[in-house]
């Protein structure tokens, strides 16, 4: 008998399979378990969504508590992709994070301003990535829950103030990262970390180049990293390269968009779907719902394919702004 799920039940599958956190992951299944149908269709799915929930309690019971200090770092994860912003005090980081999201983030001329972590979205054309502005990074002093925010990053911003000596203050944020063991990449491909360590990109970030002789500075900067890492001059007051920002922590993140359409449909060029480089029709198909990955026989392609709809297997590997129409 087929289980004929609802529209509702595969909105909270779908729900369930982002999910970050337990809890997050118990809402999701407490909804399909509601409005799953009740018949004899779905009496082994429900089974199994019963025995999901008891593991997840039981691991949240096992779980220790998180200390007050350690929660404020507990930032959700929302968006396409979350990108934390670091600086030493008075870099800027707080006003460019400002401009960049439009969120509130207290701005003043004194160190510390920032004293816990504030999460804003920045739209970059047709998507929302998360920034993550933090309290300043301080020598040899880690609070509890702030590596653990680092670490689990897609992507990371350095903000050093280019007029107060800049080489120095991005040594002793490399140095920091290093201390959580945290390795640092430019834009190469991610390697496998070494145990207990994990790997994340950056981009270098020099504030207030609108300043007097602030350029000239800029460039001795650039010639300490430009060979590791990309670099970027801005200044958050005048809005300086915060448009090419956007475009350069999207190639930061490693990450594509792709478009699919219904047969003999228009593709919605306002939802793009939102994946790793690398991946295929198959991967495309399986983040939109595992049931379509399952049945799926072949997709056509508008854009990277030798001819628009062109008729191509699971494994084509997608490239960015591809249209797909998945055929099950």
């Amino acid at each position: 008998m087929p289980a004929n799920l609802t529209p509702q039940y595969l909105e909270a599958e779908a729900k369930f399979k982002q999910a970050k956190t337990t809890t997050e992951k118990m809402k999701a299944l407490e909804i399909m378990m509601a409005v799953i149908p009740k018949h004899k269709g779905t009496e082994k799915l429900r089974g199994q969504l019963k025995s999901r929930m008891a593991k997840l309690k039981a691991e949240l019971q096992r779980r220790p508590t998180i200390g007050r200090a350690e929660q404020v770092y507990n930032i959700r994860r929302e968006g396409a992709a979350q990108v934390v912003l670091l600086g030493l005090p008075n870099s800027g980081k707080s006003s460019f994070f400002s401009q960049v999201t439009h969120a509130s983030s207290e701005v003043a001329s004194y160190p510390f301003t920032t004293q816990k972590p504030i999460p804003g979205m920045m739209k970059f054309e047709n998507l929302q990535i998360q920034l993550v502005d933090t309290p300043p990074v301080q020598l040899d002093h880690i609070e509890p829950g702030f590596s653990n925010l680092i670490r689990n990053a897609d992507a990371l911003l350095l903000l050093v103030d280019v007029t107060e000596d800049p080489v120095f203050q991005a040594e002793i944020l490399l140095e920091e990262l290093n201390r959580m063991e945290i390795k640092i990449l430019g834009k190469a491909p991610i390697p496998s970390a070494e145990a207990g360590w994990v790997s994340l990109r950056i981009l270098l970030l020099a504030n207030k180049c609108d300043i007097k002789n602030a350029i000239e500075a800029y460039r001795i900067f650039e010639t300490h990293f430009i060979g590791s890492f990309p670099l970027l001059p801005i200044s958050a007051r005048e809005g300086m390269n915060l448009e090419e920002l956007k475009k350069e922590i999207y190639q930061l993140l490693g990450i594509i968009r792709v478009y699919t359409k219904p047969p003999g449909g228009e593709p919605d060029l306002t939802e793009p779907v939102v994946i790793k480089k690398g991946s295929t029709v198959e991967d495309v198909a399986l983040s939109i719902h595992k049931d379509f990955a399952a049945q799926l026989r072949y997709a056509k392609i508008w854009g990277s394919g030798k001819f628009d709809g062109q008729m191509v297997k699971r494994d084509y590997e997608v490239n960015e702004g591809d249209v797909i129409e998945l055929h099950i």
